[in-house]
């Protein structure tokens, strides 16, 4: 970048030169080039795109959890993650790369709120299980309060906030997201019992299941605001074919292969 000294002042393009104001100085640049991607490059482009419009699909479908406990740039962290999950496809899919290919259950422990895990405030992990009928359970132990429930100092109950997101794998089709009630719990609670959702879902065909849990403290009618104190996480991130999980196969890295020695050489061990 250059400076512009002369008496007359330029503005806009001339040949490969580009003529501007920054600020209070007319400056002068060279116009960009058109840079040749190479195939690889090209390839890599479209699956980063791949990865991110994922990112985008799903973090709006948690939109409502995202506003009340992200902290920390959550959507250049979830774009991360799709990333890693695209980069587990096999390379020979370059270019063509999809989610139903990737291992979904990276998801599994994505944090809305950078500054405070989940497991700081909800002290013991969900069980999720598959039912003979098709319906999804989501169970929450039963307990001790103090054991499952780190609270804030002044809170009088906490809020567990649930939310799914249910949609096709395969391209673009329908989706379900998954809406639930809080479930309020008095911090002076002594005992926490067993207690469960039940998601009635239609499992036809390659299906993403994905939950997120969440908890925030309140004072009478009043949030706690301090963000040491409210979290949330993604607890479950499933692959179902027809209500079945999909278990991801990792792609065999190749082995290296080291030849043998010849003609190695030995310890000489001296007598006393």
């Amino acid at each position: 970048m250059a400076t512009q000294n002369g008496i007359i002042k330029i503005n806009g393009q001339l040949g490969d030169l580009v003529f501007y104001q920054r600020g209070r100085k007319a400056v002068v640049r060279q116009k960009a080039g058109n840079k040749q991607q190479t195939e690889a490059s090209k390839k890599s482009s479209t699956d980063f795109g791949s990865a991110t419009r994922n990112a985008a699909y799903i973090r709006k479908a948690f939109a409502p959890l995202a506003k009340r406990y992200a902290h920390g740039d959550l959507l250049n962290r979830l774009n991360k993650r799709l990333i890693e999950i695209f980069k587990t496809i096999a390379p020979e899919q370059a270019g063509r790369k999809k989610l139903i290919d990737g291992h979904l259950a990276l998801l599994e422990g994505f944090e809305f709120n950078a500054s405070t895990p989940l497991k700081q405030l909800w002290l013991k992990e969900t069980v999720l299980n598959l039912e003979p009928d098709g319906s999804v359970k989501l169970i929450l132990p039963k307990g001790e309060l103090k054991s499952l429930l780190k609270a804030q100092p002044k809170a009088t109950e906490a809020h567990l906030q649930v939310m799914g997101f249910h949609f096709e794998l395969a391209g673009k089709g329908s989706y379900e997201i998954i809406e639930v009630n809080d479930l309020v719990v008095p911090v002076n609670l002594p005992h926490f019992p067993k207690t469960t959702l039940t998601l009635h879902l239609k499992h036809q065909g390659d299906k993403a299941l994905i939950i997120a849990l969440g908890i925030s403290f309140f004072r009478d009618a009043h949030r706690a605001a301090d963000r040491r104190y409210y979290a949330c996480k993604i607890i479950h991130a499933l692959h179902l074919k027809d209500g079945v999980v999909v278990n991801f196969v990792a792609q065999p890295k190749a082995e290296k292969m080291v030849a043998e020695q010849e003609n190695r050489l030995s310890w000489e061990v001296e007598e006393e």
